[in-house]
């Protein structure tokens, strides 16, 4: 780490993004070992102005239009706050700033192509807390950074279920346990918003402050299911504004239409695919899916004894092909 050396800009534009993943990943590492702190976490603050008449433009420029159904929370004491997210893509993230109105800096998994492009400036003016989600190195410190940054007084906006939500069966899914462990050891306030996308309408549903005592009763993974809760409830509300949609209006491969809407709006040329959300979601170890149930049809052979099996297996293969197809 030692032998780390810092390239200016112009290197930096020259580098594959391949390349420039680890070199920051890298820098962030060498940071934390040599000390450094976060930055002009104040002066952010100050600047704010700024960043909100930015998003005020790019909503404009979008044609989107934001809807709050609800807001319980309040800012009117000096606690530092953790804006805890539902996460749907497309410009959710803009919009959940201008819905904040205050400065939060942004947890960021895996920015990728990111680097290169005008919105990660615009990220760092407003503050960005950046890690690779599959190197533990740098998910440890991005963990440690949000802890200073709560300790100095900044605030904190993070997407608990790590990816985009790709699923229309669950309303929030599985989400990390970091949200509330850093509640815990911060003593700072939960905030939990809902957000979903109709169309241009960005609908939000914003919940009451709270806070998770340090001595509670309740452990990482109860705590971690009761902000689930609260934030399903939240979508719930949400979803009762809209339309009823009825079963004869859903189509056959309604998934991969539900699906690829996602994944068109979130790229924007930023190269984020389906699989990527698959990877970076929660992935509970006790749950198997249905491709991990009959994946030993894989290694059997049909024969006149095992008959009974071939649509089964003929099934299975469908099943994942299609897989393979949308992702």
């Amino acid at each position: 780490m030692e032998d780390f050396k810092k390239i200016n800009l112009i290197q930096q534009r020259k580098m594959a993004i391949e390349e420039l993943v680890i070199y920051y990943s890298e820098l962030r590492k060498f940071e934390f070992h040599q000390g450094k702190e976060l930055q002009y976490i104040e002066l952010r603050k100050k600047i704010h102005f700024l960043v909100n008449f930015i998003l005020k433009v790019d909503q404009l420029l979008s044609k989107e239009n934001i809807i709050i159904i609800d807001d319980k929370h309040n800012t009117e004491n000096d606690k530092p706050r953790i804006y805890a997210c539902t996460h749907i893509g497309g410009n959710d993230i803009q919009r959940t700033f201008q819905v904040i109105k205050e400065p939060a800096y942004l947890m960021l998994g895996d920015p990728g192509i990111l680097y290169k492009k005008l919105i990660y400036k615009g990220l760092e003016m407003n503050g960005v807390i950046p890690l690779e989600t599959t190197d533990k190195e740098d998910r440890k410190i991005a963990y440690s950074r949000a802890i200073e940054l709560l300790n100095k007084g900044g605030n904190l906006l993070i997407y608990p279920e790590g990816a985009w939500n790709v699923s229309p069966n669950l309303v929030v899914m599985k989400i990390f346990t970091g949200t509330v462990r850093m509640a815990k050891e911060t003593e700072a306030e939960i905030i939990p918003i809902a957000v979903e996308q109709y169309g241009q309408d960005f609908y939000f549903n914003i919940g009451s402050n709270y806070t998770v005592s340090a001595n509670s009763k309740m452990n990482d993974k109860e705590l971690t299911a009761d902000l689930r809760d609260k934030l399903a409830t939240l979508k719930w509300e949400i979803m009762e504004h809209q339309p009823m949609l009825l079963r004869k209006d859903i189509t056959p491969n309604y998934l991969e239409e539900f699906q690829k809407e996602i994944v068109d709006r979130c790229n924007y040329g930023y190269g984020f695919s389906l699989q990527d959300a698959l990877n970076e979601s929660y992935h509970d170890k006790s749950i198997s899916t249905y491709l991990d149930v009959f994946s030993f049809l894989e290694k059997i052979e049909i024969t006149s004894q095992n008959a009974f099996l071939e649509k089964d297996k003929q099934e299975y293969q469908m099943v994942k092909k299609i897989r393979k197809t949308v992702i």
